[in-house]
């Protein structure tokens, strides 16, 4: 791979590990603080697509990682 492409695989894991801490620190607002909770009835659903949007994140992660 030459540099170019190591610095779009760099960018998107990047991108992705963002992805995971966004996800992360959504849960966490849900879970551990009171605040935001009032603007989200469903807090479970909040949760589960959160939690999926990271999850989904990591998979792809964890598969650029044991390619390149």
């Amino acid at each position: 791979m030459d540099n170019t492409g190591r610095k779009f695989v760099e960018a998107a894991k990047k991108k992705l590990e963002a992805d995971v801490a966004d996800a992360e620190a959504k849960i966490e607002l849900y879970v551990m603080r009171s605040v935001g909770v009032g603007e989200h009835p469903s807090i479970t659903e909040e949760i589960i697509k959160a939690a999926e949007r990271g999850a989904h994140a990591q998979e792809v992660l964890d598969f650029i990682e044991e390619r390149w």
